[in-house]
């Protein structure tokens, strides 16, 4: 094992609480950092909730610094429209602060960083990369392929058009940062094919697959012969909202008509007011955020993941397996997970072919047993975080030795 070296983590997301995937995997790639290395964390807040737990993640590092990150309507559509007649991608340059910038230089003069941790793609505006400090990019998604196929998805005209126009912008950028970082973390084998087929000259690629406390998430004792659908996820996201909107409109009915007494559980904070407005169907429950999704999750005939668009893994399939529960997904939703069709999880992706999953496991009780048994099988051999620990300590080794 290498000295302990002093790393800069740069934060795009405060990672506490814990209340979505890219939060859990900010926070226990800096748990497993800091257990052997010498971390400072900066990172950009969006509200009171993650202002009032910074005691709690100074007890994980060396120092905390904090940068407010606070969008609106109005810089929303004065960054679009600058973004729209330039080469700067939208999704990047929005997220731009001179706050976070001198906060940046403050702090590596001061800390004087060996690395610093970019963690998701937007931080690494911030970096100088003729600095004397490494550089490793921990990219949660390749983003530029969420934009992509909600260029290619969506129903709305005017956000297909700016997708469109966004998406090659993101690509280029995305794939300079990726060429000029020391290390580019990916989380599955498939993210790490798709920067490399964009470009062929990528050789600093380490995948590094998301993890899972299985401990914390241990199978749950679900309600017998339960007929209640249940989605996780960050309920603004907009693929999230995307997939929920169109499982509601094109999918569900399907379900009714082999299943007629099925209901369904949309959970995840912040609901969209689109996700709000499905309550008015009398089978639909939103909850918006819950302190603890372990006890919803007990009444769980099936759980349900309809993306048509994004990137990376998806924590809440893994969290899902862990509990022992059936899922359904897309091939979209369950991209970089290493689980088979008919074995740890069902996979559909026309309307027709996932209502027929759906109906299947609400019917079937023991073919979601099955499912629920060999995706918590999954999760424990594959990905616990002591595993992946393991992997991401590595990357660090390898690049210390060059």
């Amino acid at each position: 094992m290498s000295k302990s070296r002093k790393i800069l983590f740069l934060a795009h997301l405060f990672p506490l609480p814990l209340d979505s995937g890219g939060k859990i995997k900010s926070f226990h790639t800096l748990k497993i950092l800091s257990s052997m290395h010498d971390v400072a964390v900066l990172a950009y807040v969006r509200n009171q909730d993650e202002m009032q737990r910074l005691d709690e993640l100074r007890h994980v590092c060396s120092s905390v610094t904090i940068v407010s990150l606070v969008r609106g309507k109005f810089r929303n559509v004065a960054d679009l429209t600058s973004s729209l007649i330039s080469r700067k991608s939208f999704i990047v340059s929005r997220d731009y602060r001179r706050e976070m910038q001198e906060a940046f230089t403050r702090l590596v003069g001061d800390f004087q960083p060996d690395v610093v941790h970019i963690d998701h793609l937007q931080m690494a505006q911030f970096v100088d990369f003729n600095a004397s400090y490494r550089t490793v990019l921990d990219n949660h998604n390749v983003e530029c392929m969420i934009i992509k196929r909600i260029a290619e998805s969506s129903k709305s005209t005017m956000e297909r058009m700016c997708a469109s126009i966004e998406w090659p912008k993101l690509r280029a950028y995305e794939l300079d940062a990726c060429r000029r970082c020391d290390a580019v973390l990916t989380v599955s084998e498939e993210d790490k094919a798709t920067l490399q087929e964009f470009n062929q000259s990528l050789a600093n690629i380490h995948t590094v697959p998301i993890g899972v406390d299985t401990d914390y998430f241990a199978s749950v004792e679900r309600v017998n012969n339960s007929k209640n659908i249940i989605s996780i996820g960050t309920m603004y996201w907009p693929p999230n909202i995307d997939s929920m909107l169109y499982f509601y409109r094109e999918i569900l009915p399907l379900v009714k008509r082999e299943v007629p007494d099925c209901t369904l559980t949309i959970i995840g904070q912040r609901p969209a007011a689109a996700i709000k407005k499905l309550e008015s169907d009398p089978a639909v429950k939103v909850t918006g955020t819950v302190d603890d999704v372990r006890e919803p999750a007990r009444d769980c005939g099936a759980f349900v993941v309809p993306l048509r668009s994004g990137s990376g893994v998806r924590v809440k399939i893994l969290n899902a397996f862990a509990m022992g529960l059936p899922v359904v997904s897309t091939t979209v939703g369950v991209e970089g997970i290493t689980a088979k069709h008919g074995e740890h999880l069902m996979i559909a992706d026309s309307p027709a072919d996932f209502s027929r999953c759906v109906a299947q496991v609400l019917k079937d009780p023991w073919l979601a047993e099955k499912l629920g048994n060999n995706g918590r099988k999954l999760v424990a051999e594959s990905y616990s975080w002591q595993k992946v620990g393991e992997r991401l300590l590595n990357v660090y080794e390898l690049m210390a030795d060059k």
